[in-house]
């Protein structure tokens, strides 16, 4: 099946405007894609860095038959879905740091955001937009001084000509079949392949409490419901929903 695209030289948001077009009845599988973005977001209200020619920059409109509590673990569905895609083009592992980056050789590559709209009494039903933003042809220096060491793209890391056409071609289909497997066969075949790939487990984790407590723990990666678990120093078992997840030994 062809999928509807819609393709922009420059947006402020792949998301943004996906989430209108959804809103608007858009069609499970739609595409939003921009060379480039003014505001790309991130988590957490950062910001995504979208250079023109040197990424890509997509929003997929998905319409899954799922319940609502299932809805804030496709970040990691998606996250999955990108990294075999990655791993069957390149042979590269690729690893998954929770809930929504990929990670090549230890530095970030990419980034799911998902946003979801799960308003029961809508008459355009439930939706998410998958947000995905990868760096394919960025060269260290390209990068900003400060993500020089922590950054890296598909074109570092393979040293293969990427062609962001041909990978997108590859994404789309992948996503949709996890997806798909989310739906038909519940979370656990994704968490169970997700686990594999678990770039935090087994690693000491700082993160800031609803309370504003700094807490140290050890990963104990992802449980059922797609919630970190953590272990502090006093044995406590912590579940993780949200907030900034960082090693230990950033700070």
């Amino acid at each position: 099946m062809v999928r509807r695209q819609h393709r922009f030289k420059t947006l402020s948001s792949t998301n943004t405007i996906g989430y209108e077009l959804a809103q608007a009845g858009a069609a499970h599988g739609t595409i939003i894609r921009a060379e480039t973005q003014t505001a790309g977001r991130g988590r957490l209200g950062k910001v995504w860095l979208s250079p023109p020619g040197k990424g890509l920059y997509f929003s997929m409109i998905i319409r899954p038959r799922l319940e609502p509590e299932e809805f804030p673990k496709l970040a990691m569905t998606a996250g999955l879905a990108i990294a075999k895609a990655i791993e069957r083009t390149w042979t590269k592992a690729v690893l998954l740091k929770w809930p929504n980056d990929i990670y090549l050789s230890g530095k970030k590559c990419g980034g799911v955001l998902c946003e979801a709209s799960l308003s029961p009494t809508s008459a355009i039903g439930l939706f998410a937009v998958i947000g995905v933003g990868l760096n394919v042809l960025t060269r260290r220096t390209e990068f900003p001084e400060h993500l020089q060491n922590s950054a890296t793209s598909i074109a570092m890391e393979t040293d293969a000509h990427c062609d962001p056409e041909q990978l997108l071609a590859t994404l789309i289909p992948s996503i949709l079949a996890e997806i798909a497997v989310h739906e038909q066969d519940g979370f656990a075949p994704i968490l169970d392949q997700w686990q594999q790939r678990d770039f935090l487990k087994g690693k000491v984790l700082s993160w800031l409490s609803h309370s504003g407590e700094v807490i140290l723990g050890r990963s104990e990666g992802p449980d059922e419901h797609g919630r970190l678990m953590v272990r502090d120093q006093n044995n406590l078992l912590h579940e993780v929903l949200s907030g900034d997840i960082s090693l230990a030994h950033e700070h």
